[in-house]
């Protein structure tokens, strides 16, 4: 029979377009595997520990490392952040960021710094940031920083650094102007005006130079605290300095205690006080008071001028003095009780009851060492001999 030429043709159209399909498919799997990049790559490695990803945030993970490629440049570690500095003053004046002292230590990272544009401010702050705190004046006094109602500024940790303002309170209770429990205090041009506390340290530390503390109390200090004074001058309406506390040390280095209505500097407790170059006068009691244990060294300096003695030892305290002038108080030193006093090389002058003052009932509990003083001759102590004028021969006619 032969073969319909209808069907055959059909039978080679179907055949052509079958092989038309097939040749598509090749293409298209080809194209497919030459570019995938699933396909150039081997399997991805086993997941890494947690300890081994990146500490960055955001870093990329480890790609596979190539035996032959050359290993990848280290990335650079991060700049350092540059310090914030806050600028508190009037609001829309130029350069300003805080409309208060609150405001810029809230939002102030450690090591930043604030400056504080001339004025008065009334602010209550406590803080455990480290910061730097200047005023923007030519002088401690274009800055004020004030409260009536409560503590004006606190620290409670971290390391503030204030230069060149006023801290002040005027508020009937005994609040502190300035109040230091934690940390450390570093001030620079600075003075503290209040009607009522001073400086309060407490378990902390405490730098000052180049500034003046006035107050009911000018400074206590107290817990294991550390503070060194230079420069420094105090006036306290009821007492100057005191120190209570085995583990407090004060240190005063050219500075003044005077005019204040009680003693000029009290340590007791235990305490432990060096003073060098210090002038302590004019104080309604004594100029120094040891008592309780208490150790104070004084050299190169003066007691001069205070209502009762220059020192004061009682309750097992301890002064020892060095090169000290003494002169113009009551007594140069009284004991209240038991007590001792190392005296090397001091004057003792114009004290209206002498030199030494002991009472009655604590004379044989009186301890008193030392020698080479002016004024004062220590227990046991030889005089010095006189010395002998050389005879003038006669003149010759």
């Amino acid at each position: 029979m032969s073969a319909d030429p209808k069907a055959t043709l059909l039978e080679d159209v179907w055949l052509q377009v079958f092989v038309l399909l097939l040749i598509v498919s090749g293409v298209f799997s080809l194209h497919y595997m030459l570019h995938s990049p699933q396909a150039m790559q081997p399997a991805p490695p086993a997941a890494l520990p947690s300890a081994a990803l990146p500490a960055r945030a955001g870093a990329p993970l480890p790609g596979p490392v190539s035996q032959s490629a050359p290993a990848a440049a280290e990335e650079k570690p991060a700049l350092p952040k540059t310090p914030g500095r806050w600028v508190v003053g009037k609001a829309g004046a130029p350069g300003v960021n805080c409309a208060s002292l609150g405001d810029a230590v809230a939002r102030a990272a450690d090591g930043d710094s604030v400056v504080v544009q001339p004025g008065t401010y009334d602010v209550s702050v406590l803080t455990s940031k480290s910061l730097t705190i200047s005023g923007g004046g030519s002088s401690p006094e274009a800055v004020e920083l004030t409260n009536s109602l409560n503590p004006t500024f606190a620290v409670s940790g971290g390391r503030v650094e204030m230069k060149n303002l006023t801290i002040a309170n005027t508020s009937d209770v005994d609040y502190w102007a300035l109040s230091v429990t934690r940390g450390t205090m570093v001030l620079s041009g600075v003075k503290i005006k209040s009607s009522s506390k001073g400086v309060k340290v407490q378990g902390a530390n405490l730098e000052a130079s180049d500034c003046e503390f006035e107050g009911s109390a000018g400074l206590s200090v107290s817990g294991k605290s550390r503070v060194k004074l230079t420069d420094v001058s105090v006036t306290g309406r009821l007492i100057g300095i005191s120190a209570q506390d085995a583990l407090a040390d004060l240190q005063l280095e050219s500075s003044q205690i005077s005019d204040g209505g009680g003693a000029g500097l009290r340590v007791s407790d235990g305490a432990w006080a060096r003073v060098s170059g210090t002038t302590i006068s004019g104080n309604r009691y004594a100029g120094i008071m040891v008592a309780s244990g208490a150790e104070v060294r004084v050299s190169n300096s003066k007691l001069t001028n205070n209502g009762e003695c220059g020192g004061y030892i009682e309750e097992n305290g301890k002064l020892v003095l060095e090169q000290v002038t003494l002169t113009r108080n009551k007594c140069g030193v009284g004991f209240a009780g038991a007590g001792t006093l190392e005296a090397r090389g001091n004057k003792f002058a114009d004290n209206s009851m002498g030199a030494i003052a002991v009472s009655p009932l604590q004379g044989d509990k009186a301890i008193i060492t030392g020698a080479g003083n002016t004024g004062l001759l220590v227990p046991g102590e030889k005089r010095p001999a006189a010395k002998k004028r050389a005879a003038r021969a006669p003149a010759k006619k």
